[in-house]
C-alpha cells in the first residue's frame, strides 16, 4: 500500500465582501479530485480561515487599499467587461515606455500558512486598445512575495500561453495557441498556496507584469483579492465537521471523524469528501466544495507484437512493449526467460538453425494491475551449404579440390576456403578451390544476415603409410625389441633410424629386431618416389633396472622398474634351555635370545605329553627397532592361568623370512625352574 499525498481546493460558499465585512470563511481541502490506485492510503486535510475584512479585498470603491501600491497604467472601472462580481476592478497598462503595471500589497502576519485567492484575467491579443492582450513568453504576470521588506521572489508566473509556470522565463516570441485564447482570457478565480519560504509575520505580496510592447497592449485584470491566512497561534479559530461517502450526499457519513484537520483514508472505490466549517462558538459559517477521490480501473492497454522472426541463430531480434495506454505510469516489462527488464529486450534464439520459441512477459502498471502475454519467436536461418563436392588427390600429388554448393543468400555474400587444417593461413575468397593436397579444408559463407560454415576432407589415394609396430617399446637394459614394418605403397623402399647409432635402407617390409641401452625415437621413412613420403616414429623408453624391493639385501633406490634380482637374507634365531620363573624379575620369561630377518616370529611349547601350553605369534614392526620389537614369551603358566609344574618342556619356533622362499623353523627341550 502508498501514502498519496495530492491537493484540492474546496471554495468558501460566503459571499466575497468589501472592506466593512466583518468575517471571511474560506475552506481548503487537500488533495485536489484525483485518481489513485486502489487500496492506496491518501491523507486528506482542511485550511480553514475565518478571517477578518481587512484581509479581503476588491476596488468596488475605485481605489487602492491602504498601504498598497500600483505602478503603471492604473484604473478601477470595467473597460474590457464585467468580472465574475460585476464590480470594478484593477486595470493594468503601461503607461509610458519601460514602465512596469503591477500591483503590491501591504505586509500581512502570514506565519500559519494559508493561500493567495484573487481573479484575474488576461486580454486577449489583437482586440482594440485597452483590451488588448500579451502574446510573448515575457509578457505574462508573476506573482511575487517579499518577507520583511527584503527582494521580492517568485511565486508562481502566469504565460500568455494559458500555463502557470515557476518562475518567468525572460524569453520573447509567441506563445499563444492558434485562436489566441487559453484559460487566462476569461475572469477566473485562482488559489495558490503560500510557499514555506514566504510564512513571516511581515509578508508582502505583488502582481508585476516585467514587460510589455506599449501602454495600448498586452493588458490584464485583478479583483477581490484574499489573504486567506493567519498568524499565530494556527488554527484555533475553526471546527470541523467532514462529510465522506460513496455516490450522493444522501450516503455520506458525518461526525465520525471528529474535529481534525486531517486523516488518512484507504482508498477502495471513488470517495467524495466535504468540510463544514464553524467557528468555536458552534456556529456555521461555509462548507467546501466536494472533492473526489477515483479509483484508476484496470483497463490497461499495450500493443505487443505476436511472432518475431529470426533468420540467423546468432541474431536475437528485440521486442518492446508499447503504446501503454489506459493505465498509470511507470510501467515495468518483464521477460521471465531471458530474464529482463529493459525495453527493448532480445529474445535469445537459443542457437539452433531451426526452433521455434513462446517467450512470457508480465505487464505490471502503476497500480499493480498486470498483463501477461508472450511473443512467439520463430528461428528458421535460410541461408546454409547445401553441399560440398570434393576431387582426392593421387598419392602425393597436389591435384584435389573442393566446390561449395549454398542457397539461402540475402544481399551480398562473402565466400571464403581456408586449409589445410584449421589454423592455415591459407586460403582463397569463391567457392571452388583446386590443386589441394590431402587435409581437412573449412568453408565459410557470409551474407547480409547470417554465417554457415561446412567442411570437407581430402583424401591422398594410395599415398605410401609408414606403420611401425613394435612387440615392446619399454623395458631393462639391454632392451631387444622387434619392430613390424605394416606399411603401404612404399614403392622404392624403407629407411630405418633406431636412434643409438643404427640406420638402414632397405627394400622390403622385412622386420627388424634392435638392441637398446637407453631411450630414443625410431624413425621408419616409408617412400614411394624421391617426392612422396611417409614417415613413422616410435618412442622407445629404456628403464633403470634392478632391486626394488627395500627388504632385500641389494636393494637399489635408483630403480624403477624391478627385475627380479632382489636377494634376502636368512632369518634366524637363538633360544635358551632354562628359564626360572619367579618374583625376582630375573630370567621371568621363557623367550628368544635372538632373532632376525623376519617377517612374522611363533613359539609353541608343549609339556613331555604333548599338551600345548603356550603357542603366540608376533608380526614384525618396520617403524621399530630390532630391539623395540615385540616378541613371544612364556610366562610359565598353562592356559587355564595356573602355575605349570616344574621339569622338562618342548619348544617349537617357525620364522617367516622377508621373502616367501626364506623361512627358519627350530626346536628343542627347556628346563622350568621355580625358585
Amino acid at each position: 500500500m502508498k501514502k498519496v499525498l495530492l491537493s484540492l481546493l474546496a471554495s468558501a460558499t460566503a459571499a466575497l465582501g468589501s472592506f466593512a465585512q466583518s468575517n471571511y470563511c474560506s475552506a481548503v481541502v487537500y488533495p485536489d479530485d484525483s485518481t489513485v490506485c486502489i487500496g492506496d492510503t491518501v491523507e486528506i486535510f482542511a485550511f480553514a480561515n475565518l478571517v477578518n475584512g481587512n484581509q479581503a479585498f476588491n476596488f468596488n470603491n475605485s481605489a487602492m487599499p491602504p498601504a498598497w501600491q500600483a505602478a503603471g497604467g492604473t484604473s478601477f472601472s470595467e473597460p474590457c467587461g464585467q468580472s465574475l462580481d460585476a464590480t470594478p476592478y484593477y486595470w493594468a497598462s503601461t503607461a509610458s515606455s519601460g514602465t512596469t503595471p503591477g500591483i503590491t500589497t501591504a505586509g500581512f502576519d502570514v506565519s500559519c500558512g494559508g493561500f493567495i485567492i484573487f481573479d484575474m484575467v488576461f486580454s486577449i491579443q489583437s482586440q482594440p486598445a485597452p483590451c488588448e492582450g500579451p502574446d510573448e513568453g515575457d509578457e505574462g504576470v508573476e506573482l511575487q512575495y517579499s518577507v520583511n521588506g527584503g527582494p521580492f521572489q517568485p511565486v508562481c508566473y502566469f504565460s500568455p500561453s494559458g500555463q502557470i509556470l515557476p518562475q518567468n522565463p525572460n524569453t520573447s516570441g509567441g506563445v499563444l495557441p492558434p485562436g489566441n485564447i487559453t484559460q487566462f482570457t476569461s475572469w477566473d478565480t485562482y488559489t495558490i498556496p503560500i510557499p514555506i519560504n514566504a510564512l513571516s509575520t511581515n509578508t508582502r505580496f505583488r502582481w508585476i507584469q516585467e514587460q510589455s510592447s506599449s501602454s495600448a497592449n498586452d493588458n490584464w485584470g485583478l479583483d477581490n483579492i484574499i489573504i486567506n491566512a493567519t498568524g499565530a497561534p494556527c488554527g484555533v479559530t475553526t471546527d470541523l465537521e467532514w462529510w465522506y461517502g460513496t455516490g450522493p450526499s444522501s450516503n455520506f457519513n458525518t461526525g465520525a471523524l471528529g474535529n481534525v484537520v486531517s486523516f488518512e483514508a484507504v482508498i477502495t472505490q471513488d470517495s467524495n469528501f466535504v468540510v463544514d466549517v464553524y467557528d468555536t462558538l458552534g456556529v456555521y459559517h461555509c462548507t467546501s466544495d466536494t472533492i473526489s477521490i477515483y479509483v484508476h480501473p484496470d483497463a490497461m492497454t499495450y500493443n505487443l507484437v505476436d511472432t518475431v522472426y529470426s533468420d540467423c541463430p546468432t541474431t536475437n531480434p528485440e521486442v518492446s512493449v508499447t503504446n501503454f495506454a489506459n493505465g498509470v505510469a511507470p510501467y515495468n516489462v518483464f521477460w521471465p526467460q531471458v530474464p529482463s527488464t529493459t525495453q527493448p529486450t532480445a529474445l535469445p534464439t537459443g542457437g539452433n538453425t531451426y526452433d521455434t520459441l513462446l517467450y512470457y512477459v508480465e505487464i505490471t502498471d502503476g497500480c499493480g494491475y498486470q498483463r501477461y502475454d508472450s511473443t512467439l519467436l520463430i528461428v528458421h536461418q535460410n541461408l546454409q551449404v547445401d553441399s560440398i563436392q570434393i576431387g582426392n588427390t593421387s598419392g602425393c600429388s597436389q591435384d584435389g579440390y573442393v566446390s561449395a554448393y549454398y542457397s539461402g543468400e540475402v544481399g551480398t555474400e562473402d565466400l571464403n576456403w581456408s586449409g589445410p587444417g584449421p589454423n592455415s593461413p591459407n586460403g582463397i575468397d569463391g567457392s571452388a578451390w583446386g590443386n589441394l593436397g590431402p587435409g581437412w579444408y573449412y568453408f565459410t559463407i557470409e551474407d547480409d544476415a547470417c554465417k554457415a560454415t561446412d567442411s570437407a576432407y581430402i583424401e591422398a589415394l594410395n599415398a605410401p603409410t609408414a606403420v611401425i609396430t613394435p612387440n615392446q617399446t619399454e623395458g631393462c637394459v639391454p632392451l631387444e625389441i622387434v619392430f613390424t614394418n605394416e606399411s603401404t605403397n612404399a614403392d622404392i623402399g624403407y629407411t630405418w633410424d633406431f636412434g643409438n647409432g643404427n640406420s638402414y635402407d632397405v627394400s622390403d617390409n622385412s622386420a627388424q629386431t634392435e638392441t637398446f641401452n637407453a631411450s630414443t625415437t625410431v624413425t621408419l621413412i616409408a617412400r614411394q618416389s624421391d617426392n612422396c613420403s611417409d614417415t613413422a616414429t616410435v618412442e622407445v623408453t629404456v628403464l633403470p633396472c634392478g632391486c626394488t624391493d627395500p627388504a632385500a639385501l641389494n636393494y637399489s633406490d635408483l630403480a624403477v622398474t624391478d627385475d627380479g634380482s632382489c636377494i634376502y637374507p636368512e632369518p634366524n634365531a637363538t633360544m635358551p634351555n632354562v628359564f626360572t620363573p619367579g618374583d625376582d624379575g630375573k630370567n621371568e620369561m621363557f623367550t628368544f635370545i635372538t632373532a632376525s630377518n623376519y617377517s612374522t616370529i611363533r613359539l609353541v611349547i608343549t609339556n613331555r605329553w604333548g599338551n600345548v601350553m603356550y603357542d603366540h605369534t608376533e608380526e614384525y614392526d618396520a617403524s621399530l627397532l630390532p630391539s623395540q620389537q615385540t616378541m613371544p614369551a612364556w610366562d610359565g603358566t598353562n592356559k587355564s592361568g595356573t602355575d605349570a609344574a616344574e621339569g622338562t618342556y618342548f619348544y617349537y619356533f617357525y620364522l617367516e623370512g622377508t621373502s616367501e622362499d626364506k623361512n627358519a623353523e627350530g626346536q628343542g627341550f627347556l628346563q622350568l625352574v621355580r625358585k
